[in-house]
């Protein structure tokens, strides 16, 4: 999902991420010295799912249930019409639960004075290239200088990636792997010896690519049933009415 080459300061390094989905993650790292010697490790990550969107799940759930039932209360007068609305209601249902969108769009920004911004046109699922390079008379690619470098997600208004005062030798380049397909903004700042700071920016739409179908299955299945039960206890507790009138 991300692979760069930093320089160390202090024998550290730092960098902002936010993981797009829960799960399991790896995060391997090799370290080369001056000397040639090299060391590898790698770190598993357990990212947990927030617990706000178990929330707002439970309340999706809740509203799809009672959703059904009020078009089982609704729909059942008689039984055969009742088989046929029923039916009709659960088509109509599942045209809504599994609508899914893949849009497609690429948009790029003019490249300022002195900054050099290239991003690979982006796919989800697939990791970009990311090129950042000083140019210009002054500013030669060899300069030494400090980026810093971020990728927000437009929609959200959530960074996703932050990489503060890098030293670099006048160019940067890292593979970054979109993690939607949506709208993003790719800034970096340079900071020049002197005190210049140069910065370009540039807004990239990322083509979206729809889940596959093991993965849409369980959760449109487990929407229908949801919907379905709704709609037995409604049509339940209608019949059961009726007959307590009769």
């Amino acid at each position: 999902m991300l692979d760069m080459t930093v320089p160390l300061r202090q024998g550290r390094a730092e960098w902002r991420y936010l993981f797009p989905i829960r799960g399991q993650y790896r995060l391997s790292v090799e370290f080369a010295a001056p000397d040639g010697r090299k060391v590898n490790k790698t770190f598993p990550l357990t990212i947990r799912e927030n617990r706000l969107k178990w929330f707002f799940l439970g309340i999706f759930t809740v509203v799809l249930f009672a959703a059904g039932v009020l078009a089982g209360r609704i729909f059942t007068r008689s039984v055969p019409n009742a088989k046929g609305r029923v039916a009709a209601c659960l088509l109509a249902s599942m045209g809504c639960v599994a609508l899914s969108i893949a849009d497609a769009a690429q948009g790029l920004e003019q490249r300022k004075n002195f900054g050099w911004l290239d991003i690979d046109p982006p796919t989800v699922g697939k990791p970009s290239k990311v090129r950042w390079r000083l140019s210009g008379e002054e500013d030669g690619a060899n300069r030494a200088v400090l980026l810093t470098l971020t990728i927000a997600h437009l929609e959200k208004g959530k960074t996703v990636f932050a990489v503060e005062r890098l030293p670099v030798e006048g160019e940067f380049a890292m593979d970054f792997q979109f993690a939607d397909g949506a709208e993003y903004r790719i800034t970096a700042n340079a900071y020049v010896t002197g005190g210049q700071m140069v910065r370009i920016e540039q807004n990239v739409s990322v083509t979206g690519v729809e889940p596959p179908a093991q993965a849409m299955i369980p959760a449109i299945g487990f929407f229908l049933a949801v919907i379905a039960l709704g709609l037995v206890v409604g049509r339940w507790s209608r019949r059961s009415k009726a007959a307590n009138f009769t």
